[in-house]
C-alpha cells in the first residue's frame, strides 16, 4: 500500500537515489513532536485521530526528522470523518516542539492538500514562505468526496530543490494517480533543507479526522 515498488520504478526510491526510510509506520504511528494549540491529537496504534477544538487556520501536527534532508517522499492514508474542509501533507524547513499557538507553524513549507468540501472540491499544492501563502497548482477534476463514510484514501508528496510531485490513491484497489509535477523555486531547498514533515487538517471547531497507517517518510541527506 505504500507504493514502494511504484515510486522505485519512477526513480524516486532505490539505492541510487540515497533515499532511506525515516518513518516506517506499518502498524503504529509515532507520537507527534508538535501540534497546533487548536488541535487535540491522539494516537492509538495504527490510527492518529485529530479533533479541531476551535475554528481557525492553525491546524497542523508534525514530526521532526532529526537531521536536514535535501529530498523527501511522504505517504499517508486518511479517513475524512467530519474534517470536511481539508486534509493534506506538508514538508517543512523548520522544526517544532510541543503546542504551537502561532501561524508561524505554517511557515517555510510546501503543502499538498485535498479539499473535499463540495463547494471547494480540488487538490492543491501551495507554498508558505515567511507566512505568505501562494497556490502553485489546483486541480478540481479529482478529489475525495466529503463523506464521513467514504473509503480511506492515500496522498503521496515528493519534494527536492525545484521539484514538487504529488499523487492520490482512491482506496486500496486504486493505483497511485499522479496529479502534479512542478518546478517551483520559492524555497531554497539546497541552501535550507527540509527538517520536518506534517499533517494539515480540520478547520471548523469539532472537526474530526484520522490518519491511518501505513504512514511512511523516506529522505536523503
Amino acid at each position: 500500500m505504500t507504493g514502494e515498488d511504484y515510486f522505485t520504478s519512477l526513480g524516486i526510491l532505490g539505492a541510487s537515489t540515497g533515499m532511506v526510510p525515516l518513518i516506517s509506520a506499518n502498524k503504529t504511528i509515532p507520537a507527534v513532536d508538535a501540534y497546533s494549540s487548536q488541535l487535540t491529537v491522539a494516537v492509538t496504534d495504527s490510527v492518529l485521530k485529530y479533533t479541531q477544538t476551535t475554528s481557525g487556520s492553525n491546524r497542523q501536527c508534525s514530526w521532526n526528522l532529526g537531521a536536514t534532508k535535501s529530498k523527501l517522499l511522504m505517504v499517508s492514508y486518511f479517513n475524512i470523518g467530519t474534517s470536511l474542509d481539508s486534509q493534506g501533507l506538508f514538508l517543512s524547513q523548520d522544526t517544532w516542539s510541543g503546542s504551537q499557538g502561532t501561524q508561524a507553524y505554517l511557515d517555510n513549507a510546501y503543502y499538498f492538500i485535498n479539499y473535499p468540501y463540495q463547494s471547494n472540491n480540488k487538490v492543491s499544492i501551495l507554498k508558505v514562505v515567511s507566512t505568505s501563502h501562494g497556490w502553485l497548482a489546483n486541480d478540481a477534476t479529482i478529489c475525495v468526496n466529503d463523506d464521513a463514510f467514504a473509503h480511506s484514501y492515500g496522498l503521496a508528496f515528493y519534494c527536492e530543490d525545484h521539484v514538487q510531485k504529488a499523487w492520490v490513491k482512491m482506496g486500496s484497489a486504486s493505483q497511485w494517480i499522479q496529479i502534479f509535477s512542478l518546478t517551483d523555486e520559492s524555497l531554497d531547498i539546497a541552501g535550507f533543507p527540509f527538517q520536518s514533515v506534517g499533517i494539515h487538517n480540520g478547520y471548523s471547531s469539532g472537526n474530526v479526522g484520522r490518519v491511518i497507517s501505513p504512514f511512511y517518510v523516506w529522505g536523503a541527506a
